[in-house]
């Protein structure tokens, strides 16, 4: 009876002090999170005030103390965020990892996505396939667009390349790009000026860039410009500095511009969202020109903007009553949608925005409007293509997008890269911001097409005329007495996924589609839905037999051979031809030896072997793969 009551006190005893213990460790894990709290406070407000070497070293010593696991995850993915920012993907790297580890639920598709480049561009591209593979079959990925293009972009690195001469040249203006971000092209009065940063700081979805300044880019030839002088000389000073934040527009009839001012609420704080970082929010101004003082005047919200929404990109067109923006308000597909609104003269003001629809928009981000004839030309994270952001273009009459016609460009005026902000001089030649040069951050490119492309009487912009009505004026403004309620409520795009759909092989040294091949593709087009198919991609093969630049050049005749076969026999699905050279061919050696020396090891069995063995062997390289990209 004794022995159970000591034994009742003792189990008694043991239970407080654990209860102690864990209140000890509750205690300490609070007081390490306050301390923590306490130095990233202090590090926020140095990268608010663009102290960032400074900023960075601040927060990485809040890790030094005892952090509960979830302040621990989120305070690591926050730094992984803001490293992404100043574009030190190889620093943001491990505290992604980090974050991972303690938490993996923490991460949103816009953050895996992230953590997926900030691996590919600091050059570990297995790590990135390793990670994609673990998140490639959740069916959240499965409709993210930007995950799928990325899974493309680890696939195709240098994107989906074209035969022979590609429609047109792309060079960088080396006298006008530097280490931070050129980041948009405008015209003023027929003249040309651009934007470059002297920040640090790169906004990974392209709203805003802090301390801009704008310059004319005095062209002297079609591509270079006339000397240091004139790229130097400040223009647009009329521009109060807190609006040189991001991309502007002019009126073409100059009575009016509006800009990019960043917004940073009331806090000194960098807080968090699902989508990405909050402090810094966008918001519109416009200014007109006063022709009797012969001046602009003061800069005015352009419209109502909604407090934690941004608003960016302007784009003036219809002689300045008529604007396209991008936008993350609420009510839209999701991230950043294009919208127009247009001026009304009876209450002087603008109004309501209006959401271009899913031909356009996507639950990624859609950004960098402007309008080239009838064509609306974008840029997109959330449409099919090589990776990150691309340029698309799509017919545009009447205020109102036409279904089926969105294009995607081809290489290279889209990599694998950020591409977006394209301004056309003509249909041959124009501007485009990318950060395709990864020592930089943003540059700007100028394009040309090449003189020997034999589309150019047929095609604009990469848009043939079948898909692009350009006869005749367009009115662009939309009768303003019909009500909108808000976003246009069209379906978002259905997923698309990458199948394997058909294997077709060539005879030794031809690139002629044989009977076997012809009666092949004949029965694959009379059991196919093309309805559900939007891309169809013919990647040619040849085997290692012959020079590797011959064979490079008959794995590409292959495939435009497939994709020829496709447009003469009716199917209207965009084509992608891509020959990837020669392969070697998954030979089992161990059947050959009895009829060869046993001395021989595998490889220089292969080259024993009499001609007609190695081409009867390798018949499987020798083909052409045909995948779709279903809807």
């Amino acid at each position: 009876m004794i022995n159970n009551i000591i034994r009742s006190v003792f189990l008694i005893f043991l239970f407080f002090i654990s209860l102690s213990a864990i209140g000890d460790d509750i205690k300490n894990e609070t007081e390490g999170d306050r301390r923590a709290k306490g130095i990233e406070a202090r590090a926020d407000r140095k990268f608010i005030r663009q102290d960032f070497d400074e900023a960075m070293a601040i927060y990485e010593t809040a890790f030094s103390h005892a952090l509960s696991s979830g302040y621990g995850a989120a305070l690591h993915l926050k730094v992984a965020r803001l490293y992404l920012t100043l574009l030190d993907y190889a620093k943001a790297v491990p505290h992604y990892e980090s974050a991972m580890a303690i938490s993996g639920n923490l991460f949103s598709t816009a953050d895996i996505c992230n953590y997926l480049d900030a691996l590919r561009f600091s050059g570990q591209r297995m790590k990135a396939i390793s990670l994609a593979r673990r998140y490639a079959f959740r069916d959240t990925y499965h409709s993210d667009q930007r995950y799928q293009n990325i899974l493309h972009a680890l696939n195709y690195e240098d994107g989906f390349l074209p035969i022979g001469i590609p429609e047109f040249t792309v060079r960088s203006l080396d006298k006008v790009n530097t280490s931070n971000s050129e980041f948009w092209v405008g015209v003023k009065a027929g003249e040309y000026f651009y934007a470059s940063s002297k920040s640090r700081f790169h906004d990974p979805n392209k709203k805003f860039y802090h301390r801009s300044n704008y310059f004319s880019l005095a062209e002297s030839s079609v591509y270079s410009v006339r000397n240091e002088g004139d790229i130097k000389k400040r223009m647009l000073d009329m521009i109060p500095s807190s609006l040189q934040n991001g991309p502007m527009s002019f009126s073409r009839n100059m009575t009016r511009m509006v800009v990019t001012q960043v917004y940073y609420g009331k806090s000194e704080g960098i807080g968090m969202t699902a989508q990405g970082l909050n402090t810094f929010q966008t918001r519109l101004y416009y200014s007109n020109y006063d022709q009797k003082r012969k001046g602009w005047s003061s800069f005015k919200e352009i419209f109502h903007q909604i407090e934690g929404s941004s608003y960016s990109h302007p784009y003036l067109f219809n002689n300045d009553r008529s604007l396209l923006f991008a936008s993350d308000m609420p009510g839209g597909f999701g991230g950043y949608d294009i919208y127009v609104t247009h001026w009304d003269d009876r209450k002087g003001t603008w109004g309501e925005s209006v959401n271009l629809g899913s031909q356009v928009n996507t639950e990624g981000d859609e950004i960098s409007p402007s309008l080239f004839d009838d064509m609306l030309i974008f840029s997109s994270n959330g449409h099919i293509g090589f990776g990150g952001y691309d340029v698309y273009g799509i017919t545009y009459e009447n205020g109102h997008t036409v279904d089926g016609s969105l294009v995607h460009f081809d290489y290279p005026i889209n990599t694998v890269h950020n591409d977006f902000s394209l301004l056309h001089i003509d249909e041959d030649r124009g501007y485009i911001v990318s950060d395709r040069k990864t020592a930089n951050k943003d540059d700007i490119f100028y394009f040309e097409r090449n003189i020997s492309d034999k589309r150019k009487n047929n095609m604009l912009f990469g848009i043939s005329e079948a898909k692009a009505v350009s006869n005749g004026s367009i009115n662009l403004i939309r009768d303003e007495n019909k009500s909108h309620t808000g976003p246009l409520k069209e379906a978002l795009p259905s997923s698309r996924f990458v199948e394997h759909v058909l294997s077709l092989y060539f005879d030794f040294n031809s690139y002629m589609l044989g009977a076997e091949s012809l009666k092949a593709l004949e029965a694959w087009q009379k059991e196919s839905d093309f309805s559900k198919i939007d891309t169809l991609v013919m990647e040619g093969y040849a085997d290692e037999i012959g020079g590797e630049q011959y064979n490079q050049v008959l794995s590409e005749q292959r495939a435009v051979e497939v994709g020829n076969w496709m447009k003469d026999n009716g199917i209207t699905a965009k084509l992608l031809m891509q020959g990837k050279g020669q392969i070697a061919a998954d030979i089992d050696f161990s059947s050959l030896l009895s009829q060869f020396s046993q001395e021989l090891s595998g490889k220089s069995l292969y080259q024993y072997l009499p001609l007609e063995n190695k081409i009867r062997l390798n018949r499987d390289v020798r083909r052409v793969d045909i995948k779709a990209i279903t809807k």
